[in-house]
């Protein structure tokens, strides 16, 4: 949903899910710190998700790309955070598949990076569940995974892994470059297929 402030006119989004059905909620323009009173939406049946909502990782948005970090810790993924931060991005780390599950329902994330050891025990993995995304919301998430075992742009090894771009771990100190050149080269690729998916929108 986008939210547009009465006083300043700055515009940002917010994942629908986060305002209860039935309900109103009052938020902070992150600019000029007004007010803002959203309603939710209307359904025949009071909607009794308030308590999962509230774990959602981001709250109202402004013009920030996010992203989703599957490591095994936070300092595994450090170095691809730090690259992120400069690129303007926010992002907030998975504990394991089912948060991050969890969070990819609840937030339209544009970019998740995940390492190839994350949660590598489970059966419900990650990259299961965004495999069975519908079309239009998988082609918006950019997607990189992170291995040992795989060259960096290995296209081959991207689709196996249902990922937009393989990252070598020896080379995450370039991520910010090799991401940059791969999200170039997705956005072009689909670029056809965004612009009708607007037209017929």
């Amino acid at each position: 949903m986008q939210i547009t402030c009465d006083e300043c006119q700055g515009k940002f989004r917010i994942a629908d899910e986060k305002i209860p059905e039935n309900k109103s909620i009052t938020i902070l323009c992150p600019k000029c710190k007004k007010k803002i009173r959203v309603k939710g939406r209307i359904s025949a049946k009071p909607s009794d998700n308030n308590k999962e909502t509230m774990s959602l990782p981001f709250d109202v948005l402004g013009d920030e790309h996010t992203a989703l970090l599957c490591f095994e810790s936070e300092n595994s993924g450090a170095t691809i955070q730090k690259n992120l931060a400069t690129m303007g991005f926010k992002t907030v780390y998975a504990k394991n598949s089912k948060d991050a599950i969890k969070m990819t329902r609840f937030h339209p994330f544009d970019l998740a990076v995940i390492d190839d050891a994350f949660d590598s025990t489970t059966d419900t993995h990650i990259l299961n569940h965004l495999q069975s995304l519908p079309m239009v919301s998988r082609r918006n998430l950019f997607v990189a995974f992170v291995t040992d075992t795989l060259r960096t742009n290995d296209y081959m090894g991207a689709y196996c892994q249902s990922a937009n771009l393989i990252i070598n771990r020896k080379q995450m100190s370039d991520f910010k470059t090799i991401y940059n050149q791969a999200a170039k080269e997705n956005d072009a690729f689909y670029s056809v297929y965004k612009e009708t998916l607007q037209k017929f929108a």
